[in-house]
């Protein structure tokens, strides 16, 4: 892939004032041999907030004779750069981040604002090539497998290396996707077509190994502070990577790996640099509070006279150190994960915290005077009864008693919110080969919910749409014939009209069990 074509400009988008409110931690210069567009499916807001999204554009940019440009949703014409307004198809390669499956529709939209063809079979030599990386890449590349030429499977600081040289050194699409091809951590679907029995040992998820994680220049940060994200003005590190649960729906603990963690002088040195641009910080992780040295972090962090805040963190991680040092740097929120209200069902999603040590845990939280307390629950779970259902109302009737305990005594009445989801059955966890539940039975439960709810002052409730994840369960497990159903929700088919006329390819999906191997199991964990 050679130097960009000339830009062109258009009044459909005008990034002047993005750019202007942008912050980078460190000035990276704008001109190359080699640009790539580096694009996010969702918008701006969205795709800014994303560590992993920030830290392939830092990679990108340290590489000699590399530079790229940022391409978000925004806008109504033909996706243009931040950095230039050039538009996406002057271009010779464009690699998406992808985290949400819902992200998809809004791939192939920007695709046809660029008028580039959606099918990969469609474009010629004077088309882009699309690169598709991120957890859905390594969740279940097939979905998209029709549209998309090339999959990195795995960790930035992997993959990046071997598709940077590719694409540099190779002076057609073909060349560029043979190689590609004979790389362990690509899948190329011209070349592997897992589908028809056409397997290759190559195809393995390179993610970052404890031992990368303990060699310097390895800890994912913020590269641009900006205020128009979900983070506005903070500025991001990762704490560590797994988990050390392995909860049988969650696939960040399956796909991941064991838990590991960066060093300590690694996340301290980092606070340093951010120092020119933020006094706040965002630490991340699937289980932030498990770092072994979180609490010394977190206090030093104060010292060096930064706001922090934290993910969600693991019940058990919840600590008198941990929750005096968010107070003390002006947090006021938290956000766990019980999942269930009975004990008996979280047993059976391999997470056995009784719920009598959840409510020490909410004791603490507002003993220290935290007064926003954000819960996850989950419905739709195998086994899962009405029982467990109303257990979730219980569980938040008696976390309000201990927030009122514990803070009306102070004048502050504190809120409690539980975000409920519904189960889509990932590949790779434990579920797996679980269907979802029934529509009916769903709309029952959440009913429950609403009503059980707008009868506890100061707490509220959000729930998924079950429309919404029925399509979600669809095309997180689906093959490539989920093309045209996918090709028509880019036309604008609403999800209700979708799920209505491809429920023949749609409910064996999603509602039906599929014996013997899984269709996404040609690809190994690393």
């Amino acid at each position: 892939m050679r130097k960009k074509k000339p830009g062109r400009r258009s009044p459909n988008a005008d990034w002047q004032a993005i750019r202007a409110a942008e912050r980078p931690v460190e000035r990276f210069s704008a001109h190359g041999r080699y640009t790539l567009a580096l694009g996010y499916a969702n918008s701006y807001h969205i795709g800014m907030s994303s560590l992993g999204f920030q830290r392939v554009y830092e990679l990108i940019q340290r590489t000699p004779e590399w530079t790229c440009e940022r391409f978000f949703t925004d806008g109504t014409g033909p996706p243009l750069s931040v950095e230039s307004d050039t538009a996406i198809s002057n271009f010779g390669a464009i690699a998406f981040s992808i985290s949400f499956e819902e992200d998809y529709v809004n791939l192939l939209q920007m695709l046809t604002r660029a008028r580039v063809p959606l099918r990969r079979s469609q474009r010629g030599a004077g088309d882009p090539l699309i690169i598709v990386g991120g957890s859905c890449a390594m969740i279940n590349p097939l979905t998209l497998s029709e549209f998309v030429d090339v999959f990195p499977l795995g960790a930035a600081e992997n993959i990046l290396p071997p598709l940077l040289a590719a694409l540099s050194e190779e002076e057609s699409h073909e060349a560029v996707l043979e190689r590609l091809a004979g790389v362990e951590g690509f899948y190329v679907p011209a070349h592997h077509r897992p589908e028809e029995g056409q397997l290759d040992a190559k195809l393995k998820k390179l993610e970052l190994s404890a031992e990368q994680m303990r060699q310097p220049g390895n800890l994912p940060t913020t590269a641009i502070v900006t205020p128009h994200t979900e983070f506005a003005d903070k500025f991001l590190l990762e704490m560590s990577r797994g988990c050390p649960e392995k909860c049988r729906y969650c696939w960040a603990t399956f796909g991941m790996g064991q838990f590991r963690w960066h060093p300590t002088e690694f996340i301290l040195a980092a606070i340093e640099r951010a120092r020119s641009v933020t006094d706040q910080l965002g630490f991340v992780a699937t289980a932030v509070g498990d770092h072994p040295d979180i609490e010394h972090i977190l206090l030093e962090a104060n010292a060096m006279g930064f706001r922090t805040a934290v993910s969600s963190v693991r019940i058990p991680a919840v600590t008198p150190g941990v929750l005096s040092a968010l107070r003390a740097s002006g947090d006021r929120s938290i956000t766990l994960a019980p999942e269930t209200g009975s004990d008996s069902l979280r047993v059976k999603l391999n997470k056995p915290i009784p719920n009598s040590v959840l409510y020490d845990k909410v004791r603490l939280i507002f003993r220290h005077r935290l007064t926003n307390l954000k819960l996850y629950f989950i419905v739709g779970l195998p086994e899962e009864t009405m029982e467990d259902v109303e257990a979730i109302l219980s569980v938040a009737a008696r976390c309000r008693e201990i927030m009122l305990e514990e803070l009306a005594p102070t004048g502050v009445i504190g809120h409690i919110h539980l975000g409920v989801n519904i189960l889509i059955p990932k590949p790779y966890t434990g579920y797996q080969r679980e269907t979802m539940e029934d529509v009916a039975v769903l709309r029952a439960r959440l009913e429950l919910l609403r009503r059980g709810v707008a009868a506890l002052p100061n707490v509220s409730l959000s729930t998924m749409a079950i429309r919404q994840a029925v399509w979600q369960s669809y095309i997180t497990k689906a093959g490539s014939d989920a093309a045209d159903v996918l090709e028509a929700a880019a036309a604008g088919e609403s999800t209700a009209a979708l799920l209505r006329r491809f429920a023949d390819k749609i409910e064996p999906v999603v509602f039906a069990s599929e014996p013997g191997k899984l269709r996404w199991h040609f690809l190994r964990t690393g």
